[in-house]
């Protein structure tokens, strides 16, 4: 009895799920178009490569609207050396009579749009073939361009879209590598009096001048006592500032020195008389 249910109550399940599969309508991601732009959605369920039986990447959207509809002219022979990509655009709606627009942006992301060459050769080729072949160009050359034909409602237009994951980065200037230069100091180091300095207080003033500009010296500022010499390793405008700070401080040590010589000289000796007057 308990075996006669249960088979009935199978048999009654396997029913119902067999009516409401027949009777529910099986949409697939994949069939669903975008209207007026010839996209289609992707399955979330991954696609098998019939070669390698291995999962493939989902299809890319489409680039041509189904409603972009060629004109009839096939153009027989098709020639561009290095043509910027404007001036193609320019002769092909001549070519066409004006049977389609063109959008364009004039530059993108560190590229230049409508500068960009196209080189390529094709014989009795319809518009659509002729877009084709120059993705197919830019796909070679690694190039972020690319060529899509829409509906500008019942006008076909050609718009030419930079692919930003294709854009290459910017190139960064490489740093300065730092350079060297020796200094010899020795007509600085002296006596105070004389407009010299101490060697220990030489070296302080010329770190902290430089540290009023640069902030910390980062190892920038060494000095040899015994051979009197400033060694400064550094850009090439770290450099230049600490040899003008030589040069301020050489020209202070001279006017202090020459005050002193003037403070020096003996003075003209005088009797206390005064001359006749000669009147």
């Amino acid at each position: 009895m308990k075996l006669t249910l249960t088979n009935r109550t199978a048999a009654v399940v396997l029913t119902a799920i067999t009516a409401l599969t027949a009777s529910t309508p099986v949409i697939r991601a994949a069939d669903a178009a975008v209207p007026g732009l010839g996209y289609q959605l992707q399955s979330s369920t991954p696609l098998i490569d019939p070669v390698t039986g291995l999962p493939s990447s989902p299809q890319t959207p489409a680039w041509k609207d189904p409603n972009w509809k060629d004109p009839e002219k096939v153009l027989a022979d098709v020639s561009y050396d290095g043509l910027p990509l404007a001036e193609v655009a320019r002769d092909l709606r001549k070519q066409f009579k004006d049977a389609f627009d063109v959008l364009m942006p004039s530059s993108g992301a560190a590229i230049d749009v409508s500068g960009t060459a196209v080189t390529m050769q094709l014989k009795n080729v319809t518009a659509s073939e002729v877009f084709n072949a120059m993705n197919v160009v830019f796909e070679i050359e690694n190039s972020p361009l690319r060529w899509e034909l829409q509906m500008n409602g019942k006008r076909p237009i050609a718009v030419v879209r930079v692919t930003p994951a294709f854009v290459p980065a910017p190139q960064l200037p490489l740093p300065e590598p730092p350079r060297r230069m020796i200094f010899f100091v020795g007509d600085l180091v002296g006596d105070e009096k004389s407009g010299g300095l101490p060697i220990e207080k030489l070296l302080a003033t010329v770190e902290e001048i430089y540290q009023l500009s640069y902030g910390s010296t980062g190892g920038v500022l060494r000095f040899h006592k015994d051979a009197q010499l400033l060694i400064i390793t550094g850009t090439v405008d770290q450099i230049d500032f600490v040899q003008q700070t030589l040069v301020a401080l050489r020209e202070k040590a001279q006017l202090k020195g020459q005050t002193r010589t003037d403070a020096t000289k003996p003075k003209p000796k005088t009797d206390g008389h005064q001359s006749p007057n000669p009147h």
